[in-house]
């Protein structure tokens, strides 16, 4: 299904099946980015507590509410225990705030979130850049 670059299809709730942050990337991103530049401003450096991220399994590159690419999570760390490759860790900006490690999610993932619109998911005036979004725990009760 082809979808025309002016209107990005809108994710629902209910189309969301993996627990995911949603990261706002706006100010970081420019068009022609490198892979590796993209997913360093992706994963950090985050003023979250990794409590409140770590069940998240995929992370969401936003920008303008639209997603950029999609990266599997493995591990949340301080952002002072991780090195980017293309941005240089500041003590004054990054100390305290966290960052994770992953890799670009596999296909079957990237082709259901790519290109489509989370902007649904953000209250207007909404600043905080990190979102999480946990579905519910299946019971196995029919």
């Amino acid at each position: 299904m082809k979808h025309s670059r002016s209107m990005p299809q809108k994710l629902t709730m209910e189309e969301i099946r993996e627990n995911i942050v949603i990261i706002k990337i706006n100010k970081s991103y420019r068009e022609g980015m490198s892979e590796i530049e993209l997913y360093d401003v992706t994963r950090g450096c985050w003023k979250r507590k990794i409590a409140s991220v770590e069940k998240a399994d995929y992370a969401l590159a936003v920008v303008y509410g639209i997603v950029k690419e999609v990266y599997q999570i493995d591990k949340w760390f301080p952002a002072e225990n991780e090195v980017r490759e293309t941005i240089p860790y500041n003590e004054a900006v990054d100390a305290g705030r966290i960052i994770f490690k992953g890799r670009t999610a596999n296909e079957e993932i990237r082709k259901k979130y790519l290109d489509h619109s989370v902007a649904g998911f953000f209250k207007r005036g909404e600043i905080a850049p990190v979102k999480v979004i946990l579905k519910p725990q299946e019971t196995g009760i029919l």
